[in-house]
């Protein structure tokens, strides 16, 4: 009993000194004022030589079972993370919580939330708690370059050369490199966009181009069709519409070149009209020629009648 109580004696002398190590798994003396477990030699307040036998911290349930706790005392400031803790949860949330603690009024209006928690199921929060796909972002991210995953792999480069600009390119040569050439690309200096290849879209809008009504105004000097049948003989296309050869070399800025064709659909409009209203005329002096004809009918059926009373008469005095 007396050696019972001696070692004991000795034990919580050694621990108040801080001078601990376990070699073998006995309790001796240090060399230093630190604490080792498994080395004599520790080199920090707390030595663990683990040799493949990795230390535990342990819990049985609960709201927070077991963790660990990382605390500066230097920290005094509202605003100031005074502590880092890890704690793996049960009833708290299932996973493993990291979190960050205000040095003032933790809790209760200071910082205290977990920017990374690690879930049980093995998904990944960024800011959340709770989340719902492998890695989970509840705010901004930031990369180098976004590369996706599988078979069918695309990145998202943005050049590290001044421009402003992002790449989006599929992946080639079994997602070790990427097709440049097929890749689409958004100028963030001039909000314009290029894609290699087809564009296909269920509807389009363009917004920044004005209309053609100008065409309607009293004062448009509409062309005469003797000047465009002119033109066309010449530049055998139409007068304001570039050519096939220039289109094919600069191409086609579709809001303008469709304002331009509103533009010759409203002056086709108006001679549309215009004719129209020939039309109508020509229908109307048509119907009255009609009417006159008729009359003219009569008088020729009424001097043919009288004709031939008049033959009748001159040969009832013949006789």
């Amino acid at each position: 009993m007396k050696t019972k109580l001696l070692s004991l004696a000795i034990l919580a002398s050694s621990l108040a000194s801080a001078q601990l190590y376990t070699p073998g798994g006995n309790v001796q003396s240090s060399s230093n004022n630190n604490i080792g477990i498994g080395t004599n030699v520790p080199e920090g307040s707390l030595d663990i030589k683990a040799n493949e036998n990795i230390p535990i911290i342990r819990g049985n349930g609960g709201y927070i079972p077991t963790g660990l706790r990382f605390i500066d005392d230097s920290y005094t400031q509202a605003g100031q993370v005074k502590e880092w803790s890890i704690w793996k949860g049960n009833t708290f949330n299932k996973g493993l919580s990291f979190m960050r603690y205000d040095a003032v009024n933790r809790c209760a209006g200071g910082i205290c939330d977990a920017p990374l928690f690690l879930a049980d199921n093995g998904y990944v929060g960024i800011h959340t708690t709770s989340p719902q796909q492998r890695l989970d972002v509840n705010g901004n991210a930031r990369f180098n370059d976004f590369i996706s995953g599988g078979s069918n792999s695309w990145i998202f480069h943005t050049p590290d050369d001044g421009r402003k600009s992002l790449h989006i390119a599929p992946g080639i040569s079994n997602n070790t490199d990427w097709d440049w050439t097929k890749s689409f690309i958004i100028d963030g200096g001039t909000g314009n966009a290029l894609i290699y290849g087809k564009f296909e879209a269920k509807e389009i809008k363009v917004t920044s181009s004005p209309t053609a009504d100008f065409v309607f105004e009293e004062n448009y000097n509409l062309p005469t069709l003797e000047d465009i049948e002119k033109h066309i003989k010449e530049k055998k296309h139409l007068p304001e519409i570039a050519s096939a050869k220039v289109m094919e070399k600069e191409g086609v800025n579709v809001g303008e070149f469709q304002i331009k064709l509103l533009q010759k659909i409203e002056e086709l409009t108006l001679y549309s009209i215009e004719q129209n209203k020939q039309l109508k005329s020509q229908s109307e002096q048509l119907k009255q020629l009609q009417e006159e004809n008729k009359d003219l009918i009569l008088q020729v059926e009424e001097i043919k009648k009288l004709k031939e009373k008049v033959q009748q008469l001159l040969g009832a005095g013949n006789k």
